[in-house]
């Protein structure tokens, strides 16, 4: 049972977006596009369910598992003291807060900022340095 590319398009013009498995994604809208890709992936979920399952203290593989860096990694940045984290007797455990924090620490500037931060200087007569 073959439909035409003619078919397929007007189908899909004419009736709410309910894409098969036989439907073609060249004969697409954009906006029909953006419709199934939001159906298909729904960030909000994926970031409020990852962030309500970590409690507000957890070990090194939670962090590791929030971070992205391995155990290993983290290991080796808790000797060099590089990472937020409170030790009571051998166990190591660090505060969901400080590690976000620490996180989004070293935060670079945009083109447009750095180049605002220039003129600023500037025209306050400090000179860019």
């Amino acid at each position: 049972m073959g439909f035409s590319f003619r078919h397929y398009i007007h189908i899909i013009m004419e009736t709410k977006f309910q894409p098969t498995n036989e439907t073609p994604l060249a004969a697409l809208t954009i906006g029909q596009f953006k419709e199934l890709i939001v159906t298909m992936v729904q960030p909000q979920q994926i970031i409020q369910t990852k962030q309500e399952s970590f409690p507000d203290t957890f070990g090194k593989n939670e962090c590791s598992q929030l971070t992205g860096y391995s155990v290993n990694t983290i290991n080796k940045m808790i000797c060099e003291k590089k990472i937020p984290y409170y030790k009571k007797n051998a166990k190591v455990i660090f505060k969901r807060a400080e590690i976000e924090d620490w996180l989004l620490s070293n935060r670079i500037q945009t083109v447009e900022e750095f180049l605002e931060q220039k003129e600023n200087q500037l025209s306050n007569g400090k000179g860019a340095r």
